[in-house]
């Protein structure tokens, strides 16, 4: 259980806010009422961040299993400007599992994923059985499966076949996930349970010059109390993509 924070623009813009954002989501981020807190926080559990050029080139990946909001190591980033960002931080179910290797983002095969759900099923039973993310399991399937080319129809083909293998994914809280793939974002919404919790939030900012749109921003909550966030519908597939056409969102029939 986990927030998370993507942003792409069309000209780069400070990361140090969204690291703060990170820091206040993982100290008072909206949590499920029945679930037990940890001491620390409400997701103290691990902080990731990826840094992805829009040339393609390999992301800048740094995690950590501590606290975001109490981690010096988040605070004394030196992460610059970018124009393409993920970050997240987590609330383990099982705390045994908290340590940097098990904080996402996650990268297998070029691509960089970070997940806000459990997975069950034999991906689930596979990431108990080696002692990794559930959320690593996935990716690697994933990795594994998306067509040769990796266009944005090929990855809602694979969601599809993926989330609709019960065997595979049982019976999971959600799949919603940020992931990076050659200089592209990618966001997606899919939750069984708890979808005040399971959410996502897109905001598009519009250059007041031409008002067109130089900046995309999705979230697990609303980054402020400001207006122009529209909470993706279950199933929602999109490419954050700049210019920002209707083919950028799919809608997987779930």
């Amino acid at each position: 259980m986990c927030r998370m924070i993507a942003f792409t623009s069309s000209e780069p813009q400070p990361i140090a806010p969204y690291l703060a954002q990170l820091a206040r989501l993982s100290q008072e981020g909206v949590l499920v009422e029945r679930w037990e807190r940890h001491a620390g926080g409400n997701h103290p559990d691990g902080w990731g961040v990826a840094i992805v050029p829009a040339d393609g080139q390999a992301p800048r990946v740094v995690r950590s299993g501590k606290a975001a909001a109490a981690d010096p190591a988040l605070h004394a980033l030196d992460a610059g400007t970018a124009s393409r960002f993920i970050g997240h931080i987590r609330f383990a179910s099982n705390l045994s599992t908290v340590c940097e290797a098990n904080s996402h983002p996650f990268t297998v095969g070029g691509i960089v994923l970070g997940h806000n759900g459990t997975f069950k099923g034999t991906i689930g039973a596979e990431g108990d059985a080696r002692g990794v993310s559930d959320s690593l399991v996935f990716l690697e399937k994933l990795a594994a499966r998306w067509p040769a080319g990796r266009t944005f129809e090929g990855l809602a083909d694979t969601l599809m076949g993926l989330l609709s293998d019960e065997l595979l994914v049982g019976n999971y809280s959600a799949a919603n996930f940020l992931l990076a793939e050659g200089g592209r974002l990618f966001v997606f919404r899919k939750s069984r349970r708890d979808p005040d919790y399971y959410a996502l939030y897109l905001r598009e900012t519009r250059a007041p010059e031409t008002g067109e749109i130089c900046a995309l921003v999705v979230a697990s909550e609303r980054l402020d109390g400001g207006g122009g966030w529209r909470q993706l519908s279950e199933g929602e597939l999109i490419e954050l993509a700049l210019p920002f056409p209707r083919s950028a969102i799919i809608a997987l029939p779930f």
